[in-house]
């Protein structure tokens, strides 16, 4: 039997780019809890039909057409980090993200980059707790793969 190479969900990491250069990324704190990223396409069907079986129900054929990934994280509210997000949600800017498996490369680390914007972000709060925080994070071009050194 082989035993799946797993990792903790603190080991997935969501890291946001300063746009310096040379560009640091670091994960915040506002994401703390839960985090993510979906790989969705969209997608354009068309129904075959077979020829000698006209009537008979035919088999679709699926082309896909664009691609896009989607980062959602949360947490507890970060206070200190609240400024910086709603700053970005109220613009158009997309900022660089990686994702990173922060493993070691034989173990299959490594991070998924590209530009992403701001999309959604949401605070919540409940009487006798700490206040929460969401956000949604879409994809603004193509999403690379690069391996763990």
């Amino acid at each position: 039997m082989t035993a799946v190479k797993a990792m903790n969900g603190t080991k997935l990491l969501i890291q946001i780019g300063d746009g310096a250069s040379p560009e640091t990324f670091a994960h915040d704190c506002l994401i703390n809890t839960e985090r993510g990223i979906v790989f969705a396409s969209d997608e354009n069907r068309q129904i075959i039909p077979d020829c000698d079986n006209p009537d008979d129900p035919a088999w679709s054929s699926l082309n896909k057409d664009g691609l896009t990934a989607t980062i959602n994280g949360s947490g507890m509210l970060h206070t200190a980090s609240v400024e910086d997000f709603f700053d970005w949600f109220n613009s158009d800017t997309a900022k660089n993200v990686r994702v990173v498996i922060n493993v070691a490369g034989a173990d299959g680390g490594g991070y998924w980059s590209g530009a992403f914007k701001l999309t959604n972000f949401e605070t919540t709060g409940t009487r006798n707790e700490k206040a929460t925080c969401s956000v949604t994070l879409g994809s603004d071009g193509a999403i690379v793969w690069t391996d763990a050194a």
